[in-house]
């Protein structure tokens, strides 16, 4: 298995690095990535393998046809499989969708075949484990998605509706397959909008349309496939640094409106502040001699001082406050837990103690009847009556109660430490109020004197009014948009510091998947094919002899294109051990984008090819019934149409 390239970097020296570049406290990075939900991804992705093993679904079909619906498909593996009919609008495409309907729980067959269905049941495979969508009642989408074990069946979630449904599916693969919601910035008529997009859009990697757009997924603008292309290498620190771009983004956009804002108001704002400057220099030549009340102008400005400084300090304490309230909580959850495994260790040794206590007279298997000596010996000897095997003595012979029980007084000691803490806060905070209350009471009572002066308070509190206006519209001026730029520097040195742990890597595996598109295209039959570069999603196709882009291909070029950029993306998580693609691949009517049969089967002849490549890899591939096709296609794994001439 080859390795990565990038050298490993701990959370904190990540956190560090960024701090550094950023010129800021590493708290302060800590902060922005609390605000913005930003979380370290430094594991690779483990690739896992998806399959469909079985599909069936009942109902009816209405109108004049009036006919029963009972399709079923088992015993599917990987390798590829085709689904044909001698004409079209026979139903090849709607078991496509009714598959994918079962994974990703949105997409819907045609509106009239929705209306044809009543139950659906989907069994499908993710490395070893078997699971079933099963859909009771098709029109309300209510069923349930199981977990087949070899004994039983166990149910993941239900769902009732067809939001509840899609929830289900999107909880369950996003978990199952190591994915994650992407947020991306997207135009919208000229406008940039922030969207989620999670195991719905993921899921249409596994689809290659006839007439291709995009080289991964299903939308190329926005930077959509370039994330999903990221998302599917499987590189560890990618997930995090497309959340800080998502993020870096979001400020851009919000520093750009208020920029806007800004720039409006700002020439008034400056008229204010100079129509206030000069108020206050004329107020403060008849101020400049001494004045009877100065003793309590100054009082007023040392209690405004104490107040912010005292408000200052009781935010500090408050946060502190909660920071120790969420760490006792989750110290209680660790009582909690320590106690829930101490009373699981006791019942599980007393069940043992109550089985050793049974005398049993013969052999539950073969019947052989135990004689008291056989019995006495055993027991002597510390041996099973029935199997022989040696009972140690001892109710924990590994100290795993013990060590429930040290983990069990080291969380209680956690708690009652956090606990203390907490109270003494409390106190500290009750403290700082009462003292926050008495510098407010002075300051009322400074005031007041002022305002019963009989000299030239009147000009002094004009002044104070004057200075506060003036700090305002200075602020406004100069620091309105500090704070959303503060946090612009920490996360664009967010991004460089998080794009070198993967830049490296990225290079050799997009050569790697590069070379590799070159090989999968050939065997479907471009074979004027030379090479082929990716940049990002950017594709640029060496043929002939000359340069073209992804996009001013053929349709039927782009197709292959797709397809054998998908299946190098598996091929390189086969040979790297890394990579999130579930290797489950949709065709959907390939030749129609072909000018002749030769096409089509230099197509389907490559993907025949693939199980001895990769052998967990599994086609769903629908088509126009001919040689060109079922010549490469094991007969079992064809599905036909039936008499009537419709695939189901």
């Amino acid at each position: 298995m080859t390795r990565l390239l990038t050298r490993k970097m701990d959370i904190e020296s990540w956190l560090d690095a960024i701090a550094s570049k950023a010129k800021v406290e590493r708290s302060e990075v800590e902060e922005v990535f609390s605000r913005f939900s930003i979380r370290p991804t430094m594991k690779p992705a483990i690739p896992h393998r998806l399959n469909i093993r079985s599909l069936s679904f009942t109902g009816r079909k209405r109108g004049h046809l009036n006919t029963p619906i009972s399709f079923q498909w088992t015993g599917l593996r990987p390798g590829i499989h085709a689904i044909v009919s001698s004409e079209n609008l026979m139903g090849k495409t709607s078991v496509l969708k009714l598959m994918q309907l079962g994974l990703n729980g949105s997409t819907e067959p045609q509106g009239d075949v929705s209306l044809w269905l009543d139950t659906l049941s989907l069994e499908f495979s993710i490395d070893d484990d078997r699971f079933e969508t099963r859909i009771d009642d098709f029109a309300k989408k209510s069923g349930a998605l199981l977990f087949l074990k070899p004994d039983r069946q166990v149910v993941i979630s239900e769902f009732e509706g067809a939001h509840s449904f899609k929830s289900a599916m999107e909880a369950f693969f996003l978990d199952r397959l190591g994915l994650h919601v992407t947020r991306i910035v997207v135009d919208k008529g000229g406008k940039d909008v922030l969207q989620d997009h999670g195991w719905p859009w993921l899921s249409t990697s596994m689809t290659i349309e006839p007439d291709p757009g995009a080289i991964f997924g299903n939308m190329p603008r926005g930077g959509m496939q370039y994330y999903m292309m990221r998302m599917f290498v499987g590189l560890p620190w990618i997930g995090t640094h497309t959340d800080i771009l998502a993020a870096k983004k979001t400020l851009e956009m919000e520093s750009e409106r208020r920029h806007q804002a800004a720039t409006r108001s700002r020439s008034v704002a400056r008229m204010r502040l100079a129509e206030l400057e000069q108020k206050r220099k004329q107020l403060g030549e008849r101020l400049s001699g001494k004045d009877p009340v100065e003793v309590l102008i100054e009082q007023d400005r040392v209690s405004m001082a104490a107040l912010a400084s005292l408000s200052e300090e009781l935010g500090i304490l408050i946060r502190k406050k909660a920071a120790i309230a969420d760490a006792l909580s989750a110290a209680e959850d660790a009582v909690s837990t320590a106690i829930r495994e101490r009373l699981a260790f006791d019942e599980a040794r007393d069940a043992g103690r109550i089985f050793r206590l049974l005398a049993p007279r013969q052999c539950p298997s073969c019947d052989e009847v135990f004689t008291d000596e056989l019995r006495d010996a055993r027991v002597a000897h510390h041996d099973c009556v029935v199997c022989g095997r040696d009972e140690k003595p001892s109710d924990d012979p590994e100290g795993i109660r013990e060590d429930i029980v040290e983990r069990e007084a080291a969380a209680k000691a956690s708690s009652t430490r956090l606990r203390g803490k907490s109270k003494i806060l409390s106190r500290h905070v009750e403290e700082k109020q009462n003292e926050l209350r008495q510098t407010e009471a002075s300051l009322a009572e400074t005031r007041e004197r002022l305002r019963s002066a009989e000299t030239a308070a009147t000009d002094w509190k004009e002044a104070l009014k004057l200075d506060a206006q003036i700090e305002e519209v200075r602020r406004l001026l100069d620091d309105e948009a500090n704070e959303v730029d503060r946090d612009l520097v920490v996360l664009k040195a967010a991004e460089a510091a998080t794009s070198a742990q993967f830049a490296e890597d990225q290079k050799v595996i997009l050569k790697e998947v590069s070379e590799l598109i070159v090989e999968f295209a050939r065997s479907f039959g471009m074979r004027a094919l030379e090479k082929v570069e990716m940049a990002g999603t950017a594709m640029k196709v060496f043929k002939g002899g000359s340069v073209q882009n992804f996009g001013s291909c053929t349709s039927g070029e782009r197709a292959r294109l797709k397809l054998s950029a998908t299946l190098a993306m598996v091929q390189v998580a086969e040979r790297r051990g890394i990579g999130r693609h579930p290797g489950l691949l949709f065709i959907d009517s390939p030749g129609a984008g072909e000018t002749a049969d030769e096409n089509l089967s230099q197509m389907v002849e490559g993907l025949a090819k693939l199980p001895a490549v990769l052998p967990a890899v599994q086609v769903f591939i629908t088509s126009i019934s001919n040689p060109a096709l079922l010549d490469h296609v094991p007969c079992d794994n064809v599905k036909h149409p039936g008499d009537d001439g419709f695939v189901w």
